[in-house]
């Protein structure tokens, strides 16, 4: 008698435990899921980390106009001093060249003129710089539209599983109850048949709705940066409105940051083709040099034998020949400028074909959706009379399941009506730049 008694135990500390589990995991709403994926996503952490990048790389072009101090020691362990001869009338005396073997060196230098290379390439970078902010601050809202989309599809998915698993629980019924008629004479061989195909063809289908509904927490997760993800998406599915599609402009550069990015690209490479391109013009500077040294002993720490030199100056230097180098380096900016030039006009008109697909679209799943919605609503009324006149004996059991498939397959309609608009609005958002609803 113990055993069933710690059988039963056991049994009710496992379900206590799985149900404070069940609480213990908070549900996943998009307002947490969008604040998550802007704060792991891997493409918005790049994205940053480019706009970081470009800010330095700005910081580096703008020493072009700040001098250079460089301090360096010298120290000979091993040597052997070249000799110089000199006639002193009488004879030649040999003189050893004796070299410093402790020197202290500081260096300083200042560009004066470069012929605004150095002013082009600083425009440069921070044109680049620009471009990189706008395409983290598009990343962010390409980041958020996404995991709303993909939020939706995976509710949506769950819905839908729902409803596949109502439509083989209605049909195993209609199966069981097809199965007791034909034992008492009133349905046949027929019937049971049918009604065996519809029900092996919704045990498919819901195998298909359960591994979307896994398939879409996967896409899900792996935009939120994470490897999986148990929590399960909650609330309803949004029901959009075709007016919604009347905010949306097809000028998309004024609003997009990564079309505006593309332009602040090519304005930099302007500039750096400006820059290489004058590989032609000398450069002159300002240079000083200070020094301590030894070169009356090896000992590096004889202070008092340690003398100074100095000298300052001018530094002209002009390029004359470099095998090419500069000039090749000059024509690759001026391709590389064209290029990003013709990328930009590609992503333009590309736009505006897709503002005017996707605002089709959202305007076809809203009509569509409608339609659905007064499907189903026909459909529950077509339910409702075939099973009174089954009641009655004025339908057959075959016209109610006729009529209940027809509502699952509205039921379903209707959620992949919804799923489809707000995938159309959201791609229509991300074609405009703009934020045309609030899902949040």
């Amino acid at each position: 008698m113990k055993w069933p008694v710690v059988k039963i135990t056991f049994l009710f500390l496992m379900l206590a435990f799985q149900s404070v589990w069940a609480e213990s995991t908070p549900p996943l709403t998009l307002q947490s899921a969008i604040d998550e994926a802007l704060q792991n996503s891997p493409q918005v952490q790049k994205a940053k980390s480019a706009s970081a990048e470009s800010t330095w790389k700005k910081v580096e072009s703008f020493s072009t106009f700040l001098p250079t101090l460089q301090f360096e020691v010298d120290y000979l362990t091993l040597h052997k001093y070249a000799f110089l001869d000199v006639n002193l009338g009488g004879g030649t005396a040999s003189f050893p060249q004796v070299i410093p073997s402790s020197i202290y060196e500081l260096n300083a230098k200042l560009p004066l003129f470069d012929g605004f290379a150095g002013t082009n390439r600083f425009k440069a970078a921070r044109a680049f710089e620009s471009a990189e902010e706008l395409n983290y601050k598009w990343a962010q809202f390409r980041i958020s539209r996404e995991v709303a989309l993909l939020y939706y599809k995976a509710l949506g998915s769950k819905i839908l599983r729902q409803v596949a698993e109502q439509n083989v629980k209605t049909l195993q019924d209609h199966l069981n109850d097809v199965r007791q008629f034909r034992k008492a004479g009133a349905s046949t061989k027929f019937d049971v048949l049918r009604v065996e195909v519809q029900v092996s063809e919704s045990q498919s289908d819901l195998l298909n709705a359960q591994d979307n509904v896994i398939l879409s927490q996967n896409r899900l997760a792996e935009t939120l940066g994470r490897e999986a993800d148990d929590r399960t998406p909650t609330g309803d599915l949004p029901v959009l409105k075709s007016e919604i599609s009347q905010q949306a402009r097809v000028d998309a550069t004024a609003s997009r940051a990564d079309l505006a990015a593309l332009q602040n690209r090519v304005r930099g490479l302007e500039h750096l083709d400006r820059a290489d391109n004058r590989f032609w013009s000398p450069k002159l500077a300002l240079f000083g040099q200070y020094q301590q040294y030894n070169n009356r002993n090896d000992r590096f720490d004889d202070w008092a034998n340690y003398r100074e030199a100095y000298n300052v100056g001018l530094n002209f230097t002009w390029n004359i020949f470099d095998g090419f180098s500069t000039v090749a380096r000059a024509h690759e900016s001026n391709e590389q400028k064209y290029q990003a030039d013709r990328q930009l006009r590609i992503a333009e008109i590309h736009s505006k074909q897709e503002f005017d697909l996707w605002r089709r679209k959202f305007l076809y799943f809203c009509s569509v959706y409608q339609s659905r919605v007064s499907d189903v609503a026909k459909s529950e009324e077509s339910v409702r009379l075939a099973k009174e006149g089954r009641r009655v004996g004025a339908r057959t059991n075959t016209d109610l399941l006729d009529a209940e498939s027809e509502l699952f397959r509205a039921r379903a309609g209707q959620v992949n009506a919804q799923v489809g608009s707000i995938e159309a609005l959201i791609n229509l958002e991300l074609t405009t730049g703009q934020k045309l609803y609030d899902y949040r």
